[in-house]
């Protein structure tokens, strides 16, 4: 008996089971952790094989630059015309005021040669010249070429072109080199990615809309506030009266049939 005593004390002493509260606050954390992990793990991606939803910017796709480009007008005169008509006088002198606000060089006026009718071209090149005269462009501002016009049934008019500062899209539109649609052999359509070509019409269109293209590299000025009005606003407050305008409006009588 001693010795089995002996051999049970010298036993290494067992471990003490948990308090059964520790059980029950262990299972409900560890479903906790799990629920946590969940979310995250779904938003785990491998951006190598399935990239994102939005991977390119369009605006860096079709990027809007500011370039100097030419501005034409082409500006047809009849065989039987003495001058210009009420409307192309009317395009030549918008184009000579757009050219004294943001042209850049002369005025590059192209006369057709080789046609069959070249007094008509003459008499055309002197109707244009004397409109932009009378627009304040003229002189030195004025420069005259010449280029193969067309020897048949196609009109050949006469060009003015000058450079001014524009907005252009850098890229050309319609790039349709790349199947998205998963017919082809390729894993394009795999990648989560917006075709090449999307993007470039809107671009355009935001460029085409710009009044000055250097306001997409700085804002304008502020201009001064109406003084007048200021004034104006501070007598009503003063009086009691809403500063606001007033604007009137007569209601609409609506007949109804019996």
């Amino acid at each position: 008996m001693n010795t089995m005593d002996t051999t049970l004390n010298s036993a290494t002493p067992a471990a003490e089971p948990r308090p059964a509260a520790s059980r029950r606050l262990s299972r409900p954390l560890a479903m906790i952790l799990i629920a946590a992990a969940l979310p995250l793990a779904a938003c785990k991606r491998d951006a190598v094989i399935t990239g994102t939803i939005y991977p390119d910017d369009y605006r860096q796709r079709h990027p809007i630059a500011l370039t100097n480009e030419p501005e034409t007008l082409d500006v047809f005169v009849g065989r039987n015309m003495a001058g210009l008509d009420a409307r192309q006088l009317k395009d030549v002198r918008t184009l000579a005021q757009d050219f004294r606000q943001a042209g850049r060089g002369p005025i590059t006026m192209y006369v057709p040669s080789g046609t069959s009718t070249p007094a008509a071209s003459h008499r055309g090149a002197q109707a244009v010249r004397s409109a932009l005269a009378s627009a304040g462009v003229g002189g030195a501002y004025v420069r005259t070429a010449t280029y193969q016009g067309s020897g048949d049934s196609l009109a050949s008019p006469v060009r003015l072109s000058y450079v001014k500062l524009q907005a252009k899209v850098q890229s050309q539109c319609g790039n349709w080199s790349h199947d998205i649609g998963g017919i082809a052999a390729t894993t394009d359509s795999w990648q989560n990615k917006n075709e090449r070509n999307f993007g470039c019409a809107y671009q355009n269109m935001i460029a085409q809309q710009i009044d000055d293209p250097i306001d997409l590299q700085r804002p304008r000025t502020e201009d001064r506030s109406d003084v007048q009005r200021r004034m104006k606003v501070f007598e009503s407050i003063r009086g009691g009266a809403d500063p606001s305008i007033g604007w009137k409006s007569e209601g609409a009588t609506v007949k109804t049939g019996s």
